[in-house]
C-alpha cells in the first residue's frame, strides 16, 4: 500500500530538485538498481511469512513476563521509544560486525542520494535484525510493535533527499535528512556515524553523533561499481569468504567475519582511521554510457516488471507455487538484466 506514496514522493523530489537545481535529483542507472534491490530484498515475503513477527508472536504467546495494555498511550509511546532503540543498537551493530555489514553495505552502495536509495535494500539482513527485537516481545503486544516496526521504516524513507537542507530544532531530537546524509557519506568525518531510525537522541547519548559539515560524498569507501542487483548481493559475502581462508590463524579467521570491515591482523577492532580513502572532492560516480534508447528501453520494461511483481503480491494467495516461482524467476532474471545492460554487459 505504500508503493503508490513513493512514487509520488519520488516524482516531487525530482519537480524540487529541478526547481532549485535544474538538474534531476537521480540517474536512469542507479535508480533502476536501487528499485531492482528494493524488488529483490521483498521476494522472499511472497514465499515465507515475516521471521520478525514469527518470531516476536511466538515468544510473546509463550515466554512474556507480563502485558502492556494495548491501547494505552504510553504502550504506544514505550514501543516508539523501544523500537527505535533497538534499530540503533542493530544499525551500529550491522556497521562493526563484517558478517552483518556483508549484508548492510548493499543498502549504501549507490552514489547517489535521493529516495531511490531508501529503497535499495538487502535480502539477508533481515534474517538477523529480528532477533534484537525478542527481549520487547516479553511485554509489549505484537500488534503494536508490528505498527511502530512499519512506523520506524517508512519514517527513514523520506530522509533519504537533498532537497530538504535543515530543519532547525527539530535536529536536536529527529533523524532527519542532514544527519542521513553524513551516515551515507564515505568521507572520513561520516564513517560511523548518525544510526538513529526515527530519533537522532541515541547518537547524541552513545556519542556516534557527527552534523553535516563538508561537502558528503556518497557511497562505499571502496565503491562496488555495479548495477547487477545479484553481485551487489553476494560480493561482500565472497569477499569475506576469501579473506577467511587467506589469514592465517583460527582466532584471525574469526575476527575477520565478527570484527570490523577495517579490521586485519594488528589493527584496532574497528581498522584503522587513517586507512580511510581521502577525499578530494573530484570524486566520479560509476556511470557507464549506454545509448538513449537502451535507457527508453530499460524503463519501460522496468515498469512492466514493476507491475508484474505488484500484481504477484497482490495474487499471491491464489496462485499455485509453481507459478509464483516461475513469476520470481522471470523477476530476478530481469532486474539483473537490466544491471547488465546499464554496465553495457
Amino acid at each position: 500500500q505504500s508503493i503508490p506514496f513513493f512514487i509520488a514522493f519520488i516524482g516531487l523530489e525530482f519537480a524540487v530538485s529541478w526547481v532549485q537545481k535544474r538538474k534531476l535529483a537521480g540517474r536512469i542507472n542507479d535508480g533502476i538498481s536501487s528499485l531492482s534491490l528494493g524488488i529483490l530484498s521483498r521476494l522472499p515475503d511472497v514465499l515465507f511469512r515475516s521471521i520478525d513477527l514469527i518470531s516476536y508472536i511466538y515468544v510473546w504467546n509463550n515466554y512474556r513476563l507480563f502485558e502492556l495494555p494495548w491501547d494505552s498511550p504510553w504502550t504506544w509511546y514505550l514501543t516508539l521509544l523501544g523500537v527505535d532503540f533497538v534499530y540503533y543498537c542493530f544499525h551500529r551493530i550491522s556497521h562493526e560486525v563484517n558478517i552483518l555489514w556483508a549484508a548492510h553495505q548493499v543498502h549504501h552502495s549507490s552514489e547517489d542520494y535521493n529516495l531511490f536509495t531508501a529503497l535499495r535494500q538487502s535480502v539477508l539482513q533481515k534474517y538477523t535484525s529480528w532477533i534484537f527485537n525478542l527481549p520487547m516481545a516479553l511485554f509489549i503486544p505484537p500488534s503494536v510493535f508490528a505498527v511502530h516496526l512499519q512506523f520506524n521504516l517508512l519514517y527513514q524513507f523520506w530522509i533519504h533527499t537533498e532537497v530538504v537542507t535543515k530543519l532547525g530544532p527539530l535536529e536536536w531530537i529527529l533523524n532527519t535528512p542532514s544527519h542521513h546524509r553524513v551516515h551515507h557519506g564515505r568521507n572520513p568525518y561520516c564513517i560511523d556515524k548518525n544510526y538513529g531510525g526515527t530519533l537522532i537522541i541515541w547518537d547524541r547519548i552513545f556519542g556516534t553523533f557527527e552534523a553535516e559539515d563538508e561537502k558528503v560524498v556518497y557511497g562505499l569507501t571502496h565503491p562496488v561499481n555495479s548495477f547487477d542487483p545479484i553481485m551487489l548481493q553476494l560480493r561482500p559475502l565472497a569477499h569475506i569468504w576469501s579473506t577467511f581462508w587467506a589469514t592465517p590463524g583460527f582466532c584471525n579467521k574469526l575476527s575477520v567475519i565478527f570484527k570490523g570491515p577495517g579490521w586485519g591482523p594488528g589493527k584496532p577492532r574497528l581498522g584503522l582511521p587513517e586507512e580511510i580513502p581521502v577525499i578530494t572532492g573530484k570524486e566520479v560516480p560509476f556511470n557507464p554510457s549506454v545509448p538513449a534508447f537502451l535507457n527508453c528501453y530499460a524503463v519501460v520494461h522496468f515498469a512492466i516488471i514493476m507491475d508484474l511483481y505488484t500484481g504477484l503480491l497482490g495474487s499471491v494467495t491464489t496462485l499455485s507455487q509453481v507459478t509464483i516461482l516461475l513469476r520470481i524467476g522471470f523477476i530476478i532474471l530481469s532486474l539483473t538484466s537490466f544491471g547488465l545492460l546499464m554496465e553495457n554487459r
